[in-house]
């Protein structure tokens, strides 16, 4: 009789397993955030893969350089690209709901910092910028109508490195990700750049879900599923486990 019960839940189970939804989508390696060797992806991915996880959606992620996660997330079986700011989700794609913020500012030389109260101060400035990220609005415009002088990069890593060596006067950074960076990849140039003393302000964290995934729902499901978890408090308690 137990061996037949047995048998039969796991039957169950499986067939559970099964039928649980996969949503796909693509990211980047934007540590702390998200990451092929962070510990479970990175914290911005533990945050929706446990809010999925309330709404019996199983989350997969694939990595790329951040232009090409952009483009590979928009194939229809994909949920979408994540993290993203909102002004990445571009063509094709919606925005969701907040999965959490975290602050903008710029990285710069210890020995020679910015010094400004608007933005616009800058003019003449060189400034390091990634490929294809939205930044800031207002950041942009300046940067479109040559005001500030922009020099793009592929990632992040390289805009810090740049600004160690002199070769720009600063670069448009998270501020979360810059100190993961000058604790560990960066931790060499670490005593040659600083965060700016100045904040430009704090940017939503996005799912960028594709308009042509299968499910439709996909925004009423994790907006449910984020009114179930505490992001700020997964967030927190991901960064003292893995880096105290």
């Amino acid at each position: 009789m137990w061996k037949k019960l047995a048998c039969a839940v796991t039957m169950v189970f499986t067939s559970v397993l099964q039928a649980q939804e996969v949503w796909l989508v693509t990211t980047l390696e934007w540590p702390p955030f998200s990451g092929k060797n962070l510990p479970e992806g990175g914290a911005g991915i533990v945050v929706l893969r446990e809010a999925l996880a309330t709404q019996g959606v199983r989350l997969e992620v694939e990595f790329y350089p951040w232009t090409r996660a952009l483009i590979t997330a928009k194939n229809p079986r994909y949920a979408g690209v994540y993290p993203a700011w909102p002004e990445d989700v571009g063509v094709g794609f919606v925005s969701s709901s907040v999965l959490f913020r975290s602050p903008v500012g710029f990285v710069e030389p210890k020995v020679a910092p910015l010094h400004w109260t608007h933005l616009q101060d800058l003019q003449g400035k060189k400034i390091g910028v990634v490929q294809d990220y939205g930044n800031a609005p207002e950041f942009m415009h300046l940067g479109n109508n040559k005001t500030i002088k922009t020099e793009v990069v592929i990632d992040d890593l390289t805009n810090v490195r740049k600004v160690a060596g002199g070769r720009i006067d600063a670069a448009f950074i998270d501020l979360n990700n810059l100190a993961y960076y000058l604790k560990f990849d960066a931790k060499a140039v670490a005593h040659l750049v600083q965060a700016n003393v100045k904040e430009i302000g704090s940017k939503d964290l996005v799912l960028a879900i594709n308009r042509n995934f299968a499910n439709r729902d996909a925004n009423a499901i994790l907006s449910r599923g984020l009114a179930q978890v505490d992001p700020d408090r997964i967030l927190k308690s991901y960064m003292q486990r893995n880096f105290k």
